[in-house]
């Protein structure tokens, strides 16, 4: 219909013209031919278009990179290019001319097949995850993202921002790669490096899904309503919430103060029951020189560690680490700053 080509809603051209929806979609049965596809479109200058010339433009545009669009874009281009065409029509035109865009086939996930792990040795299962902490100054959520080898315990590394998208994820792991994983040669000793994660759509985005496979990690989803498959770094968070109740934090590099003297402790003095009493970082030394003993359960699907040698001698082989901003100064000035931020916001009592 020419007032429905020219922008006017379908019920009201019908209306005008007199004839009812049933009329107008109408296919007769002997024929089984309905409405006839238009050859032209209109133009806002009164002229008819032939369909031909807005294939050829179609074309002109997509063969630049920078407007490949899909038909949604292009038929809204088209009508500020002066015609009068709705998205059906120019999808039907691209369809016909094989002008749509391809759809990318999406990889299927692959999810956690057991809930206990039993990794080989260290940096083989990996786990990351996400932990918000509010901070009071901007009234919203600070985001940590931690990941641990579920093998030592050890936190190899993390980050804390205000907003975490897949692009700081990617960034994240190009660190990991650069100080933990070439350093260690796993390409060329060839063991698979698996790593665990929740659903979470900035772990699931394509770009992190390609960015796994082109780096050889296998990425492994937990199954949804299910944080035992995610177990270690669960358990991680679980004790770093434990230590961040008591505080309100004010800004962020009050948090991320507190965070790095937590998480060195945690990797270097803090003993950790299942890495046989040790920290976690001299459990990794100590058993790259042979000094644990391994017995693998696997009816239960667990790993037991011994220490070979006389607890005595652990400061000797491994040594004693300085610990950066752990000093009881620094904590006793935001102790002291929290009371009095505490304090200021008291209601004042009138008499």
């Amino acid at each position: 219909m020419r007032y429905n080509s020219q922008g006017l809603k379908r019920d009201i051209a019908l209306q005008i013209v007199g004839v009812s929806k049933h009329q107008y979609y109408y296919t007769s049965k002997k024929t089984k031919q309905g409405m006839k596809t238009s050859t032209t479109t209109s133009k806002d200058n009164g002229t008819e278009v032939d369909n031909k010339e807005i294939v050829l433009k179609i074309k002109e545009l997509k063969r630049d990179q920078c407007t490949q669009y899909g038909y949604q874009k292009i038929s809204r281009w088209l009508q500020q290019e002066g015609f009068f065409i709705n998205k059906k029509k120019v999808y039907r035109l691209m369809k016909s001319h094989q002008l749509l865009q391809e759809k990318r086939p999406r990889s299927e996930r692959v999810y956690a097949k057991y809930r206990k792990v039993l990794p080989e040795s260290p940096l083989h299962l990996l786990e990351m995850d996400i932990k918000m902490t509010w901070i009071e100054s901007v009234k919203k959520h600070a985001y940590t993202l931690t990941l641990i080898d579920t093998f030592t315990r050890v936190v190899l590394h993390r980050i804390t921002q205000y907003s975490i998208k897949k692009m700081d994820v990617k960034r994240f792991w190009d660190y990991v790669i650069i100080h933990h994983l070439q350093p260690e040669d796993c390409l060329k000793n060839k063991f698979e490096i698996e790593i665990r994660n929740d659903n979470d759509k900035r772990f699931s985005a394509q770009l992190i899904r390609d960015y796994f496979k082109e780096n050889h990690l296998n990425q492994v989803f937990t199954h949804p309503y299910t944080p035992q498959e995610n177990g270690h770094v669960e358990s991680f968070h679980a004790i770093l919430s434990k230590h961040l109740a008591p505080y309100l934090f004010w800004d962020l590099d009050e948090l991320e103060t507190h965070l790095k003297t937590f998480y060195q402790k945690y990797n270097y003095e803090r003993l950790h029951s299942s890495v046989a009493n040790l920290s976690p970082m001299n459990f990794w030394k100590l058993y790259k020189r042979g000094f644990i003993d391994k017995k693998v359960d696997l009816k239960n699907r667990k790993i037991k560690f011994k220490l070979n040698i006389p607890y005595q001698n652990v400061r000797k082989l491994t040594g004693k680490i300085e610990l950066e901003g752990s000093s009881l100064h620094d904590f006793e000035k935001i102790e002291i700053y929290k009371k009095r931020i505490s304090a200021e916001s008291l209601p004042q009592l009138t008499v």
